[in-house]
């Protein structure tokens, strides 16, 4: 029995070693690596090479977040944001992409350069597992790093492979914690910088966009975590076309690897938003501030974004928000710190509230106000408020109301007016009706 034990360990230790070395399959999954790092052919409509990375400059100290993603449909983006001094720019381009079959190796020509993402090689020309090298350009921004993976590929939904809601279905994994070296060129500067990234590359038969037309496309709220203990978290909420949430495989989950590399999922999660913005540019209101909490792991964690203005421009309107976020709370009973990247494809609608007629109640003393809201929306449940205007006196009648029914005392004039007001837990996003009698 304890000979059993000792190889059981044995193996186990040799199995969380293996992941340094080429080639590599988690046994769980048909991802194996490198082929899986390159570029796909079958059953493919969308594929990207997603990279977000914290930083801080060498010789300005300074605090960096910053985006470079590849996609398979010519599509760039490069955000870089200066978070001490709150500058932000998006850098969207346009190009086709190189992408080679069998290991990583792209180059995304777009008319700032080629930009290049590749497996790093060694002296014999052999391909170093897990470390990669980065050139990105953009006009008078630039990026040019070396990345190496301190933890084994993290496989999405335990094998690498989900439903993205109704929209199809993708191959997954994620890096989720390397390490960053080199140099950045932001605001006429160019400095060293070090840092920690996060690596998404999916693909399959799904598609999703951040263009709205209609109800043709579901859309989500998607946030990677680095954590001060160690560990990563990554959370995923889709909305489906009606705005809802549902709480199934298809439509998002928590994954979380601790500092060991051990992997735990979970559809469980209370997620609140906290506030909302508008931005001026788009007009679109997005969510800006949440909690998420997971009962089952004894995670609590209050998300707030290092600043708004971190949109990623997008043709036809299409613009969402990619942004560095803080974090902080507790897992376990132990606080934790840490920083967050979220990306924010779901917008909010301004509400839209249609008043029924008003209902009288007992021996006319009393009127029954009731509405409906035409537009609901899971990610922003409101509150409301009635208002009563009689002749020039107006007076809030009710506050903060959850159902869309109000009782209250028939007022002394026949002529008066009813408002209803329907808002985001801060005041952000509003709508309202007003009936007269």
């Amino acid at each position: 029995m304890n000979l059993f034990f000792l190889f059981v360990f044995t193996f186990s230790s040799l199995a969380s070693s293996n992941w340094k070395n080429y080639p590599y399959q988690d046994p769980k999954s048909v991802i194996r690596f490198p082929e899986d790092e390159g570029r796909h052919t079958k059953l493919v409509v969308l594929e990207w090479w997603y990279t977000v990375i914290h930083a801080r400059g060498e010789s300005t100290g300074e605090r960096y977040s910053i985006l470079v993603t590849h996609f398979n449909n010519l599509f760039r983006f490069f955000n870089i944001t200066n978070i001490d001094r709150k500058t932000h720019v998006s850098g969207t381009a346009l190009g086709p992409l190189d992408s080679k079959i069998g290991s990583l190796d792209l180059r995304h020509k777009t008319q700032y350069g080629t930009d290049i993402y590749r497996s790093r090689k060694d002296e014999t020309g052999n391909l170093v597992p897990f470390e990669y090298e980065m050139k990105t350009h953009h006009d008078r921004m630039g990026l040019d790093v070396t990345l190496k993976a301190l933890k084994k590929p993290m496989m999405v939904a335990g094998d690498g492979y989900t439903s993205v809601g109704s929209s199809g279905h993708t191959w997954y994994y994620s890096l989720t914690r390397l390490e960053v070296v080199g140099t950045l060129e932001f605001e006429g500067h160019v400095e060293k910088i070090t840092g920690e990234a996060w690596m998404d590359h999916q693909w399959g038969p799904f598609f999703i966009s951040p263009v709205t037309i209609g109800k043709t496309f579901e859309s989500y709220e998607w946030f990677c975590f680095q954590m001060d203990d160690g560990s990563e978290i990554m959370l995923s909420n889709i909305y489906d076309r009606s705005f809802n949430l549902p709480q199934t495989e298809a439509y998002g989950r928590v994954e979380r690897i601790d500092a060991h590399g051990k992997n735990v999922s979970t559809l469980k999660r209370i997620f609140t938003r906290t506030g909302y913005w508008q931005d001026p540019v788009s007009g679109h209101y997005m969510s800006m501030g949440w909690r998420l909490q997971v009962p089952e792991w004894d995670l609590d964690l209050t998300m707030t974004p290092d600043f708004y203005e971190q949109m990623v421009r997008f043709p036809f309107n299409g613009d969402f928000w990619e942004g560095s976020i803080k974090v902080e709370g507790t897992i376990a009973g132990k606080e934790v710190k840490g920083k967050s990247y979220g990306e924010l494809i779901h917008r909010f609608n301004r509400p839209v509230i249609k008043i029924h007629k008003l209902k009288t109640l007992q021996d006319n003393r009393f009127l029954e106000v009731s509405w409906d809201l035409k537009n609901p929306d899971a990610g922003n449940p409101l509150s409301y408020q009635v208002i009563l205007k009689d002749q020039q006196e107006v007076k809030v009648l009710g506050r903060n109301l959850k159902e869309r029914t109000f009782i209250f005392p028939r007022p002394k004039n026949k002529n008066f007016e009813i408002k209803v007001i329907g808002h985001s837990v801060d005041g952000t996003i509003s709508g309202e009706e007003s009936i007269t009698r």
